[in-house]
Parts: C-alpha cells; structure tokens; sequence
C-alpha cells in the first residue's frame, strides 16, 4: 500500500486518513486510525468489492453502542448510511424515487449556468484566484441548495452552518450551535414543503414519505443533511483534485479543449485515480469472515482503502467489467453518482474553454491539503491563464 506522500502521476496524495505501510504487501493488514482505534484495511480490488457488498460487512453493526470508534463523531445510527437491510432499503427506496433521471438531467442547465457566473467572477477578481472558494466549493453547494429547494434569500446562512456536517471532533460551542440551526432550519424547511410543495428535492422526498410509511420529520431531517453531507463536500474536492490532476498534466488539458467528447471518460479515470473519498464508510463483521488469509473476527471494524483498490483492478482484459469504486458498491453505493459526474463534466468543459491558458500558479510540493479526514482536499489551489 502507498504512504500518505506516494504520488499518482507524479502528484503527492496528501494526508491519509489511515497510515499506509509502504513496505507492506498483504491486501488485509491490521492498522491504527488517528485515535490510536485499529481496524482492519482492504486494499485489494476484488477483495474490496466483496466487503462492500457482504452483508456480513454491517454498517449498522459499525455504529451501534459498544462498536469501535474510528472518529469522535459517527453518522446518527438512523441514517441511511447507517442502517442495514429492510431499514435500509425502506429509506433508499424513497431517496430513489427523487434522484431520478429525469430529476438529475433537469439540473444541467442550472449547472452550466452557475458555473458560467462563477467563472465570470474568477475572472474578473484577477489572477492568481483560489479555484476552491472561487469554483469547486460554490458550485456544488448552490446546486445542492437549488436542488433541495432552499429559498435564495436563506443560503447565505445556510453556507455558514453547512461545514459543521464536517466537523468530525464535534467540539466547542461553535460547531454546537451551528448544528442546532442547521437542523433547526431543515425541520422548518421540512415543515413549509409539506404544506406548500414545490418542484425541489425535499418536496419530493416528503411526497415519497408520506406515500411509502409517512417518515416522520426526524427521520426525513436526517435524511436530508445525510444526502447534503455526502453531496458536498466530496463534490467540491473532487473538482479540486480533478483540476490539480489536469494542470499538472497539460497535455491531458489540451486533448479536453480540443475534443470535449474525451470528458465523460476523463472524469472517470480521474474519479479512479485521485479520488476525494480515499476509504470507505466502516463496517463491523457480524460474523467470522475469511479475507485472503485473514480470519475477522465479529465486532471487528473494517475499512476498505478505495483509492488502494482502485489502483489494483486488471484492465487488461475488459476495463467495463472492473469499474472503480469511488462512488462504492452494493446496496451502500452512492445515489447522488450521476449528480456528481454531471457537475465534474461541466465544471471541467467550462473551465478549460474559458482559460485556455490555466495552469498551477504554485508549486504542488507547496500545496495546504486540508487535515486527514472522511474526504481529501486541498483548503486552497491558486491557478492562473
């Protein structure tokens, strides 16, 4: 497995939420999270696609009182990253019916032209411009406020609360207030859709509810800061580390300005590569499992190293037949996957025909990764054209 400085194309991967033993070979190995709490890691692909989707793998199991802590703050144990089984299946059923395709084509438009406005911005503030706060942190977080159906005039606010969903300490009175407000401001949200609904996210989700076991309000708060956790932040660093990967490698940049047909399957290599989620959700073994030579035990945590796994798959024969894992597998494989590609796509498109000269305006061996984390990123990347 690489260390938390091994590089892809030449590119440092930055801190690692797990440490990596670079002379280590075996595709199970035993290892400390930042906590000191050890938990087993899975690097290898086709070993990394069976933990995914056993259900044996419990992500129930991996919150329940008792189970290790990997970080201060796990995901409430009713959400729907966390429940397992028909629990499990009666929320995503729900979630599914709203992120249709119809629903997620709809936004492109919106897309394109938020991103169009926040390259008009860029460019007229100057160069060198920080592309996190300039374009890869606004440009999700406005989609997902449009897509919700946040009101306009409260999303100044609601970007001010939304990165204590990120703060895995939890500590200080700060982080605490914010989350009162944040889940003040959904249960109110909430409450106005279902009496007045509209053509937005939580509108539909309500509608869903009501029809398929009438979720209460908590559970359908729960569910929406889930599904804003995962769309954000993970979205807003794979831009970054998408840009990062291209400016680092004019000639891939180039190739995109002139066949823009070549995006779709880029996205998708650098999805594989440099991803912004490294390891996965944990998951406790409900009972004993045979991983390579391996026995873990119940109770057990386990992560699977996504990055590791993607880099191990054969391509040799059909690469269709080994997809990445970025976006996981099985019945925890993320529903937000085409959202994700349609934002990746157009930001790339846009980005690369207005600045046909874009390039790093700092040295990569200079770059402020944020701390190790559930995602990885960078706090600035400064670029010129």
């Amino acid at each position: 497995m690489p260390n938390s400085r091994d590089v892809l194309d030449g590119l440092p991967v930055g801190p690692l939420p797990i440490p990596c033993d670079p002379e280590g070979t075996s595709p199970v190995q035993w290892m400390h999270v930042p906590n000191g709490v050890g938990v087993w890691v899975v690097s290898d692909y086709h070993l990394a696609r069976q933990v995914l989707a056993d259900p044996r793998f419990s992500r129930a199991a991996a919150v329940a009182p008792g189970a290790p802590k990997l970080a201060s703050i796990d995901p409430s144990p009713d959400s729907i990253v966390s429940l397992d089984g028909k629990a499990h299946a009666r929320l995503r059923r729900i979630v599914a019916g709203a992120f249709t395709e119809r629903r997620i084509s709809a936004l492109g438009p919106f897309i394109e032209t938020r991103a169009r406005e926040l390259l008009d911005a860029m460019a007229a503030g100057g160069q060198p411009a920080d592309l996190v706060t300039g374009l890869a942190a606004p440009l999700p977080l406005s989609v997902l406020c449009h897509m919700l159906g946040v009101p306009e005039a409260d999303r100044e606010s609601f970007r001010e609360w939304v990165p204590v969903l990120f703060d895995l300490d939890g500590a200080g009175a700060e982080s605490r207030t914010r989350a009162f407000l944040l889940t003040h401001y959904m249960t109110k949200l909430i409450g106005s859709k279902r009496r007045e609904p509209g053509s937005d996210l939580i509108s539909a989700l309500v509608q869903a509810a009501d029809e398929d076991g009438k979720l209460t309000n908590r559970e359908l708060v729960t569910l929406s800061l889930a599904l804003l956790m995962a769309g954000y932040d993970s979205t807003a660093d794979q831009i970054t580390l998408a840009f990062l990967s291209l400016l680092h490698d004019p000639v891939r940049a180039d190739a995109l300005r002139a066949d823009p047909g070549l995006v779709p399957a880029e996205v998708e290599e650098l999805l594989c590569t440099n991803p912004s989620a490294p390891v996965s959700f944990s998951r406790a073994v409900t009972e004993p499992v045979q991983l390579a030579d391996i026995t873990i035990a119940p109770g057990e945590p386990v992560l699977v190293f996504l990055m590791g796994a993607n880099r191990t798959r054969d391509d040799s024969g059909n690469p269709a037949g080994n997809p990445h894992l970025a976006f996981g597998r099985g019945v925890h494989r993320c529903l937000g996957a085409p959202l994700a590609r349609l934002q990746l796509a157009t930001v790339i498109r846009l980005t690369l025909d207005r600045f046909p000269h874009l390039a790093l305006a700092e040295d990569v061996d200079a770059l402020d990764w944020k701390p190790a984390a559930a995602t990885r990123g960078l706090k600035s990347l400064r670029v010129r054209w």
